[in-house]
């Protein structure tokens, strides 16, 4: 299969961020009451402000972004736990820096933050939380990452550990590989065109007319 670019999810695709992120939300919850019932796992991948409103339906739409302020504040300094998953190292130093980008449904300054933590390069591309109006499993953090690249998303790959990603990416009309983590069964990721180990499994080839692609047990 040869593609025209990758575009990466990055919390359990890319970097494994989930202690850090389970420490923030785990001292939110108990701060405010919810600490029994909350389960990070539930909500990995989603909105903060969606988690919030989730947990605490009472409170004003002001109320909830406060909330998840005070949220982004803490995860964006608390990075020491976050690692680079297997094989990300490797796979995004053999791409070239023009064909692939990141889609994450974090901010900028938490991603770039998680992603210098693991080690792993800031791409050109990164659309993030600020830059779209619809997070995932809508398509238009997909769509806007191809536009920046200048590739149709038809010729794209979408790689994604959540279901809301692998959502977006076929939304977008991506070939969309599913990766595992810690978060999510094959049987959540079913819609996905392939499912991965991780994007270490994945052997990528640079190409004069784009990106060869093999997915372990997959043809596509």
């Amino acid at each position: 299969m040869i593609r025209s670019a990758i575009l990466f999810d990055l919390d359990g695709t890319l970097v494994d961020s989930y202690a850090d992120a389970e420490d923030c939300w785990g001292e939110w919850a108990r701060s405010v009451g919810v600490g029994e019932e909350f389960d990070l796992a539930r909500f990995y991948g989603q909105k903060r402000s969606d988690i919030v409103r989730t947990m605490l339906p009472h409170l004003s739409e002001q109320e909830i972004l406060d909330h998840a302020e005070r949220v982004r504040l803490a995860e964006r300094a608390r990075v020491a736990k976050v690692v680079a998953l297997p094989g990300a190292a490797e796979v995004l130093a053999a791409l070239p820096r023009h064909r692939w980008g990141i889609v994450t449904s974090n901010d900028t300054e938490v991603a770039e933050a998680r992603l210098r933590s693991a080690g792993l390069p800031v791409p050109d591309v990164l659309v993030s939380a600020d830059d779209v109006g619809q997070p995932k499993p809508h398509p238009e953090g997909f769509l806007l990452a191809a536009q920046k690249i200048g590739v149709d998303p038809a010729t794209a790959v979408g790689i994604d550990d959540s279901p809301m990603g692998v959502a977006a990416a076929m939304a977008a009309g991506m070939t969309t590989i599913a990766v595992r983590f810690r978060t999510h069964d094959d049987n959540a990721l079913r819609e996905a065109h392939a499912v991965a180990d991780g994007v270490g499994s994945l052997t990528f080839q640079v190409l004069p007319d784009g990106i060869s692609l093999k997915i372990p047990g997959a043809e596509l």
